[in-house]
């Protein structure tokens, strides 16, 4: 079983569905218990997030994914990619805004813009969104507990845990990611709490499974598979002169 592979991904769920119950973000309430929460910040291919919303719909399972819309690496509201996250949706998952702030001049602002792209995201894909993720927040963000009447924020208290420094012994809610393409809060399967979010990022997984590097010179000629397929398919109908 290679790092990052398919096959530790299902390795891993089926670890946590032994000790938890998988809930959706949507599931959980003050009451709820012994839970795990997973949710999905795609940050460079619509393409393996399909198809790691495949996987788990095979492994009985549905999370959330989380798109940006002010990101430079793909258009989520292009056509293509449309019918790709209306599929994912198809399959029982929830769809959610992965929220991008690099254009923000201050923080005040933010509520109105995450209701905004939110609002972009449901009308274009014609699904109800509700959910939204903040992309590599700072403390400020973490600690000025964003809420939004009718969203779910999935660093709410009901589902993250927030502290400053090293993490306390009453930790409420342990939060492990694969950000970066590592496991700086803990492996999975060494979480040790009643409740459990895991956020898993869908450019570092796929069948072969890849070390970092190798990972990313992978999605860049996927990348540019694409951009190739779909410049061709705009010029096919240039006068061969112009080519």
């Amino acid at each position: 079983m290679k790092n990052f592979s398919y096959s530790e991904y299902e390795f891993i769920v089926n670890w946590i569905s032994t000790h938890y119950t998988i809930k959706k973000f949507t599931d959980i309430t003050a009451v709820s218990d012994n839970f795990c929460v997973i949710r999905h910040d795609v940050e460079f291919s619509v393409d393996r997030a399909l198809l790691l919303a495949e996987l788990e719909h095979s492994l009985g399972i549905h999370t959330a994914y989380l798109f940006q819309i002010r990101n430079n690496v793909y258009n989520a509201l292009s056509v293509q990619n449309i019918k790709k996250i209306r599929r994912i949706h198809e399959l029982g998952h929830d769809i959610g805004l992965h929220v991008h702030c690099g254009l923000l001049e201050d923080y005040g602002t933010i509520e109105e813009m995450i209701s905004i792209d939110i609002d972009i995201l449901s009308k274009i894909l014609n699904i109800d969104i509700r959910i939204f993720s903040l992309h590599r927040p700072t403390i400020e963000l973490l600690t000025s507990k964003i809420n939004i009447k009718g969203l779910i924020n999935t660093y709410g208290d009901l589902y993250f845990h927030t502290y400053t420094g090293k993490a306390p012994e009453n930790l409420k809610i342990k939060y492990i990611a694969d950000s970066n393409h590592t496991w700086k809060y803990g492996y999975p399967t060494s979480a040790g709490h009643s409740k459990l979010q895991c956020n898993f990022h869908p450019f570092s997984w796929s069948n072969i499974g890849y070390e970092n590097t190798p990972n990313f010179k992978q999605i860049v000629t996927e990348k540019t598979k694409e951009l190739t397929s779909s410049i061709s398919n705009e010029i096919k109908t240039f006068p061969k002169e112009l080519l």
